[in-house]
């Protein structure tokens, strides 16, 4: 008589092997039309192929990894999967899986179905070909994505992004790159398709999670108090928009950022109620990257195998345990048996869907319809306090760039409080609209074409000192609260599409995450709720109160605290950090040397010229999106 257990272990056995069977032949098909695209390609120019083997470049570049469409708001976007895969040969290790990921937009967790949708296999990193003699012709470029030898160990290829240039020294601090060169300090500022290329996504109205939207949930962007009364703003399950009627003054929607915490989307996945949600909710943004996400991973052998369909059964109910407030998971009892419950959670490493570190570099985008033949369009930006305005005259197309400190006008382009430049904008009409404040420059796109100022870098040296390059808020201007604007005065529009980015920010080698430098007794003790302080929330979820409280920021202090990292470079060495930065191994984390030498680097990353195929619902069909120029 053969048991229950060891038919069901039968049973899974030859289910791995029916997913091995298509990975093996799918990679089959791969590594001959690689072969073949090879072969066009090198009659043309000489060049080498790589495949991307970890995460420390996403998403600008992919390891082995989940590409996933959110099952709650439609957005798609990657996950790591790197623990999956042996890094010394390649293949898969077949005790290792991940479960789940978060959405960037909406943070909503997808559970991995790997019985009903093959798409949520595992799919190798990119492949790309890289020039080997572009830098036999030309000197690197700072923002370069290249490839290099390990200094350490030569034998291993590494690729990351040129940040750091010969001679120069860098200091690393609050996300930025600043570069200190013949006693001068200066930011290290990206042109405008660098921006575009290294954006990361914080929310798209485009992406709406339905369900929460129909348990109550508001939009994220909202009127502006006392400012906004001429704004109508509109969510459904499917659609979102927002109108302005035309009025004398000036008027605001701001963007005010917010998402389901776990315990809510457990509510929700139980048929709960979420209870009532402030419109004007909001949060610091952070460099929460969905990419790193993955970190529900385990061995497999340690729950796949203990009963058929466990996994499937139970993963929902493993993944709403892990809330933040630990008391309520020693109270949770499921699956055969507590002990069950207790083997798989000690074998579970869970992320958080937070972030950890402040990012004030944001960037926004509107699908705009103008309705009126004048009037003036407003767009706005805020960091550290400051409004990084940008008003257009719909009638001439002239746009004006301010920065306010409240109400006051800031001389700190090119000693100038303003720059004018001519815009596309004339008239009713259709118009993509979008501004950057990435590394103390400003940049406006009109239909994706860059609007002429001048010269749009700033400093804030004489307005804000290091300890007051902090979030800003009161209670008439919510600031970096709701830092991202749009508005109108006398004029007639439809927002028929709103998104938010953010820039990398560049973590420090001194923590894992973040770059607060306070324990977690300094830290709980900063925080003036006692209630809050006095609960046994980790350190992410004490940040993640602080960053979701406005009124404290400007009490407790824990922002002069932020970590800075220093690197000196010689004549012939070269500075790379990889994108992914809170998960890159690049040069700030090696021994000696922590940079490349000229006589390491094996050329300039050109193209993706083979990412995954799809599974489903073609077998083997690339994955064109992503093939193109690496930027």
């Amino acid at each position: 008589m053969v048991s229950k257990n060891a038919k069901a272990t039968d049973h899974k056995a030859k289910q791995d092997e029916t997913v091995d069977d298509f990975q093996s032949t799918r990679e089959t098909v791969e590594s001959v039309v690689v072969a073949f695209i090879l072969a066009f390609l090198f009659r043309a120019f000489v060049a080498e192929a790589f495949v991307i083997p970890t995460g420390s470049m996403a998403p600008t570049l992919m390891g082995a990894h989940k590409d996933l469409v959110c099952e709650h708001c439609g957005q798609q976007y990657q996950a790591n999967a790197s623990a999956e895969y042996d890094s010394s040969t390649g293949s898969l290790k077949p005790s290792i899986k991940t479960l789940a990921s978060y959405c960037p937009n909406c943070r909503g967790r997808n559970i991995y179905d790997f019985e009903n949708n093959k798409n949520h296999l595992t799919f190798p990193g990119d492949r790309i070909l890289v020039s080997k003699f572009d830098y036999v012709l030309s000197h690197p470029k700072r923002w370069d994505v290249f490839v290099f030898k390990q200094p350490q160990k030569a034998s291993v290829n590494y690729i990351k992004r040129l940040v750091g240039l010969p001679g120069e020294t860098l200091r690393l601090i609050h996300g930025d790159v600043y570069l200190i060169k013949s006693g001068n300090e200066t930011i290290a500022r990206k042109p405008p398709h660098k921006i575009q290329a290294m954006k990361q996504l914080v929310h798209d109205t485009r992406h709406i999670p339905a369900e929460l939207v129909k348990a109550g949930w508001p939009s994220s962007w909202q009127p502006l108090p006392g400012a906004g009364d001429g704004w109508n703003v509109e969510l459904s399950e499917r659609d979102w928009q927002a109108s302005l009627a035309s009025t004398a003054k000036d008027n605001w929607i701001r963007y005010y950022h917010k998402f389901a915490s776990d315990e809510q989307w457990a509510k929700l996945e139980a048929g709960e109620s979420i209870g009532d949600v402030d419109p004007y909710q909001t949060r610091l943004i952070t460099d929460f990257l969905a990419y790193n996400s993955e970190a529900l991973t385990r061995s497999a052998g340690s729950y796949f195998d203990l009963e058929e369909g466990w996994l499937k059964k139970n993963a929902p109910k493993i993944l709403q345990m892990f809330v933040p407030n630990p008391s309520l998971v020693r109270k949770r009892e499921f699956g055969s048996a507590k002990e069950l419950y207790e083997h798989a959670a000690s074998n579970l490493m869970v992320s958080n869907n937070y972030g950890s570190n402040w990012v004030g570099d944001l960037s926004c985008r509107f699908e705009v319809e103008l309705k009126s033949e004048g009037g003036i369009l407003l767009l706005d930006l805020v960091e550290f306090g400051i409004h990084f305005r940008c008003a257009i005259d719909v009638s001439t197309g002239q746009a004006t760039l301010q920065a306010l400190d409240g109400t006051e006008p800031l001389a700190i382009f090119d000693g100038g409080d303003q720059v004018r430049a001519s815009t596309s904008v004339k008239g009713a009409g259709s118009y993509t609209l979008e501004l950057a404040n990435f590394d103390d420059r400003i940049v406006l796109w009109v239909n994706g074409s860059v609007v002429d100022f001048g010269n749009t870098d700033f400093s804030l040296e004489g307005v804000r000192s290091l300890e007051q390059c902090r979030p800003y808020w009161s209670l008439t201007d919510p600031k970096d609260a709701a830092p991202v604007g749009i508005g109108g005065r006398e004029v007639e529009m439809t927002v028929k599409r709103a998104s938010v980015h953010r820039d990398i920010y560049y973590t420090q080698r001194s923590g894992a995450f973040s770059d607060i430098r306070l324990t977690r007794s300094e830290l709980r003790a900063a925080i003036p709720d006692q209630e809050f302080a006095s609960s046994a929330y980790d350190e992410d979820s004490l940040l993640s109160g602080v960053y979701s409280h406005p009124e404290w920021w400007s009490q407790i202090g824990i922002f002069a605290y932020r970590d800075q990292d220093v690197f000196r470079l010689e004549d012939d060495q070269y500075f790379p950090l990889g994108d992914n930065s809170a998960a890159s191994l690049d040069a700030r984390f090696w021994g000696v040397p922590k940079y490349v030498e000229e006589k390491f680097l094996l050329g300039k990353a050109l193209l993706v010229f083979w990412p995954h195929t799809w599974n489903r619902p073609v077998p083997w069909l690339p994955n064109f999106q992503r093939m193109g120029l690496i930027r």
